[in-house]
């Protein structure tokens, strides 16, 4: 028909194999820029067992420093040691690397004289019911003092596990304490953890390990259940050696313990020397490719303690004013170099396992809602 218009039929621009390929150039661009955004490929937690914020900021207490008060048996080497003039000068002395290296690639909360609280949920204020909040996100309910009982919500360390389709000792605990199977996971044993006086197991063991073993065995610790820091640190780093975990956990206990027996110059001795460790898993760290500028940590403990104007410096619990207060550290490469911090909102124990899986780029809050917020000053502003 004259005059009418000719309609040109065209082919559809997105054929099958087009469709695939923007698929798959969709999916890619999305996990360079994920991978982007998240430097961090690895994760240390680790934890000091009791340990105060106000040696953490302050460095050793002069009223603690004496055999009435701190059952203080050499005084003048311990000050010759640990005490300064001045705060930041005694911190320094007492944790050298944690002031002069890791805070001046990370943060700290918890220096309540510049208004930056952090404080537990759990209203018990004790060693149990603290490491579950840690690794949960949340006060566990049925968790409410020191007597083993497992832990009935999904960790985040189980979280890890499966997001990253972990192998068995791609992911580990090394606790000092033997009650740390109860807390680690939901599920028993899916988990490796060598707590207490556990021997290394963890397949053809190397000479270290057996040497290790055999002198873990000679030596133990003046406490029933808990093995002396230094095992529980060399034992882990042999560890690592063999199997290079993405995810890891450290927790010391002798900061703790030596406070309950009212020796004061030995809690000084452990932070000091847990200090020594960290310098050393640091320097690992940055020798080996897999964790050199890949690897965050977050430090923390999991209860404070009772005030030095008494003996309450020596204990903790819901009725022992200060136990609520803590403190916490992260350090990596998608963290802010800011230092100490201040004038912050206070922040809680619960936020720590959001936090984690935040560096790793997970979500812990879609298994566990109730779970606390990530700690915003973790992270660089891409990736809040």
């Amino acid at each position: 028909m004259q005059g009418e218009k000719k309609f040109k039929v065209k082919r559809n621009v997105f054929t099958p194999v087009k469709i695939i390929a923007l698929c798959f150039i969709f999916f890619f661009s999305s996990f360079i820029q994920l991978d982007a955004q998240h430097k961090t490929k690895n994760i240390f937690l680790i934890t000091l067992d009791g340990f105060r914020w106000e040696e953490l900021f302050t460095g050793a207490d002069s009223s603690l420093m004496n055999s009435e008060s701190g059952g203080v048996q050499q005084k003048n080497i311990l000050k010759k040691k640990f005490w300064r003039q001045t705060a930041k000068k005694r911190r320094e002395a007492l944790m050298p690397f944690f002031w002069n290296v890791l805070m001046k690639n990370g943060i700290v909360y918890g220096n309540r004289s510049l208004h930056s609280d952090v404080m537990v949920t759990n209203k018990y204020c004790v060693s149990l019911p603290g490491y579950a909040e840690i690794l949960s996100g949340s006060a566990q309910p049925e968790i409410i003092n020191n007597k083993p009982k497992q832990i009935q919500s999904v960790t985040v360390m189980e979280f890890l596990k499966d997001q990253l389709h972990l192998a068995k000792y791609k992911i580990a605990v090394f606790a000092s304490w033997n009650k740390f199977p109860y807390v680690v996971s939901k599920v028993p044993g899916v988990i490796y953890c060598n707590a207490g006086d556990t021997n290394a197991v963890d397949g053809k063991l190397t000479g270290r390990q057996r040497l290790l073993n055999r002198l873990q065995d000679e030596a133990p610790s003046p406490w029933d259940g808990i093995r002396l820091d230094a095992f529980t640190f060399y034992q882990g780093m042999e560890f690592l050696n063999k199997h290079h975990p993405r995810v890891f956990y450290f927790s010391f206990d002798e900061t703790d313990d030596w406070a309950h027996m009212g020796r004061y110059d030995r809690v000084l001795e452990a932070a000091h020397r847990i200090d020594g460790y960290l310098n050393l898993l640091w320097k690992w760290c940055q020798s080996t490719a897999q964790y050199r500028n890949k690897t965050s940590f977050i430090l923390t403990t999991d209860h404070g303690r009772g005030g030095s104007n008494d003996d309450g410096w020596k204990d903790h619990g819901s009725k022992i004013e200060g136990s609520e207060y803590i403190w916490i550290a992260i350090v990596g490469p998608d963290t802010p170099h800011l230092g100490e911090l201040s004038n912050t909102k206070t922040v809680y124990q619960k936020d720590i396992a959001s936090t984690l899986a935040k560096l790793l780029g997970y979500d812990f809050k879609k298994v566990s809602p109730t779970c606390g917020a990530f700690l915003s000053h973790a992270f660089e502003k891409r990736i809040r």
